[in-house]
């Protein structure tokens, strides 16, 4: 699961350039940084964007913003169904979502992740980030739909999750897919192939140990509302064992 997560680097053109991506200049002139990330926020994304000239140029990455949660089809007579922000790895060959990672895949773009430990009334988080506190992505998987607070259409994404590295199952039994530098193009470039979709589902894997560390976090994420660099500062002892 992954309900929360982090992009606190202060400069849009500084992501970009650490994941060699071209910016949009819409999406620049609305950035910010987030520490408390949440399900329908406009958040930045990558895709596969404009082939370089020539038959055999390659595809650059482009940067751009997209709604975190997909709306999944109505079925006649059922209630409408909520909003789904993770897709399980091992599912992607139903329905809607087959679709979407088939034709559709996206990175998220993050610094880190929130989960939760402690008794059900008094949770307290734990931020996942690398050491040196750098960006990577997520595997993500995008459909264009309709915002409905807004009724503008545009890309709105869910975030793929595996089983939890021994280190996030300390505090939760799944996380999400981190891309390693090195796949990020595989996943995000065109190709619908049963062989390009079977090398895709083998990056669906828990990240290596030592890539992660784990850092207690203020009680403050628990609300949405707050979103400023005090939602780093832990405000009681770690409860993640060998924190």
């Amino acid at each position: 699961m992954c309900g929360r997560f982090t992009l606190t680097t202060a400069d849009y053109e500084a992501v970009a350039a650490a994941l060699d991506a071209e910016i949009d200049p819409e999406a620049a002139a609305a950035y910010r940084p987030r520490f408390n990330v949440a399900p329908t926020d406009h958040h930045p994304i990558l895709l596969c964007g404009p082939q370089d000239d020539g038959p055999a140029g390659a595809r650059r990455r482009k940067l751009t913003t997209g709604t975190w949660g997909l709306s999944p089809p109505p079925r006649p007579g059922a209630a409408r169904p909520g909003l789904q922000i993770n897709v399980r790895s091992e599912g992607l060959q139903r329905g809607y979502i087959r679709t979407a990672f088939v034709r559709h895949r996206c990175a998220v773009v993050a610094d880190g992740f929130y989960e939760w430990t402690g008794p059900k009334q008094a949770r307290k988080p734990i931020r996942f980030h690398r050491p040196d506190g750098g960006p990577f992505v997520f595997a993500g998987v995008c459909l264009t739909q309709t915002d409905p607070r807004t009724g503008e259409r545009g890309p709105h994404f869910a975030i793929l999750t595996t089983a939890a590295n021994e280190l996030v199952a300390r505090a939760h039994d799944r996380m999400p897919v981190v891309l390693a530098p090195g796949d990020v193009d595989a996943w995000l470039r065109p190709g619908e192939d049963t062989a390009t979709l079977e090398r895709l589902q083998a990056l669906l894997v828990p990240a290596p140990p030592g890539l992660l560390v784990a850092s207690p976090a203020s009680t403050r994420v628990n609300d949405v509302k707050n979103d400023d660099p005090d939602c780093l500062v832990p405000n009681e002892q770690p409860t993640l064992p060998g924190l």
